[in-house]
């Protein structure tokens, strides 16, 4: 899970969260009737570098998941605003810039995904939990995930052991090991590792491929980069 920096909200959403709603009837329907969702939208996804901000898939697919077959794994899955903590919770920062990230998954029926694959915001719906929820918005996010070669996300060996649980039930919450997530991941990690593997001989080489890897193209990060930048370990920092 990589921070989210957020910058200043777009003026629409700035002025409607000078007036809050009280309530979360009022929240649900002014949310609804909310019609500039369009540009705080593409206001997050410029602060994500294209990332999903819990699972870390590019957002619009803008660099596939590739199999060893050439066969193309990953597809678009459309895109949310979600509020990291729910307006049915907390009604007054329905349209606070500083509670809103650009998520993966629209609508989970209408991408045909099965329960099991459905992730992020759609799988953790209105649950919140202020101070066991590891989110992108807490600048030590990451410090409590280790990426696997399976494809799979757990917590840290190192942490405590209340921390641990946190990371746990935030993976578990997030449904971070749905399936689809874990092919994807392990298809994306096992090629980089082959590659990074040809080149330990080669430090230039290796460290031209981390900056490929792990630096912004035209504002565009490539998927899974936490994972990535685990395995790239120092040349990474």
């Amino acid at each position: 899970m990589r921070y989210i920096t957020k910058g200043h909200a777009d003026h629409q959403l700035w002025n409607r969260h000078s007036n809050p709603p009280c309530t979360k009837a009022e929240a649900t329907a002014a949310w609804g009737s909310f019609n500039s969702k369009r540009a705080t939208r593409n206001k997050c996804i410029e602060e994500q570098y294209g990332l999903c901000g819990y699972s870390e898939v590019n957002l619009q697919d803008d660099h596939p998941v590739i199999d060893a077959k050439g066969q193309q794994l990953s597809r678009p899955l459309g895109i949310h605003l979600e509020h990291v903590e729910p307006k049915s919770l907390n009604p007054a920062r329905t349209f606070d810039h500083t509670n809103l990230i650009a998520c993966a998954i629209d609508d989970a029926k209408a991408r045909s995904l099965i329960r099991d694959d459905v992730f992020g915001g759609h799988a953790k719906l209105r649950w919140y939990h202020p101070d066991g929820f590891i989110h992108p918005l807490l600048p030590q996010c990451r410090d409590y995930f280790h990426y696997e070669s399976s494809g799979r996300v757990v917590p840290k060996a190192a942490l405590a052991r209340r921390e641990r649980a946190k990371a746990r039930l935030t993976i578990y919450r997030l449904n971070l090991n749905a399936p689809v997530l874990v092919v994807w991941r392990r298809t994306w990690l096992q090629q980089a590792e082959t590659i990074i593997d040809e080149l330990l001989d080669e430090p230039d080489a290796l460290r031209q491929f981390a900056e490929v890897e792990l630096l912004p193209i035209n504002g565009r990060l490539r998927p899974f980069y936490s994972a990535q930048r685990q395995l790239f370990g120092n040349i990474a920092e």
